[in-house]
């Protein structure tokens, strides 16, 4: 059986903001990409539901990553899509994540 009704979006943008890549389907674990690190209700909400990080093999009863499982690694050749490290001039890591 399949839902036929649609859910209101109405106003859902403001609330939702940007997605961090050009895939929405993508989102990278804590740590690993400083656009995905703007979302962190998102990356909580990934944990509690189970399902693995983008690039991440899923362990025990986790579900793949949408993006991971729909494509495999081809989301990667677009650069949009890749994760974008925190760094900082000097290298290492972000100052901000260590104080």
């Amino acid at each position: 059986m399949y839902k036929k009704t649609k859910p209101q979006f109405d106003g859902l943008r403001s609330k939702v903001g940007q997605f961090p890549h050009c895939d929405q389907r993508i989102l990278h674990a804590p740590g690993e990409c400083e656009y995905c690190d703007m979302h962190p209700l998102w990356q909580g909400l990934r944990v509690a539901w189970g399902i693995a990080f983008t690039g991440f093999t899923p362990e025990e009863k986790e579900l793949p990553c949408p993006a991971d499982f729909a494509r495999g690694d081809s989301h990667k050749l677009w650069h949009g899509n890749i994760a974008k490290p925190l760094h900082n001039h000097l290298g290492g890591d972000c100052p901000a994540k260590n104080p």
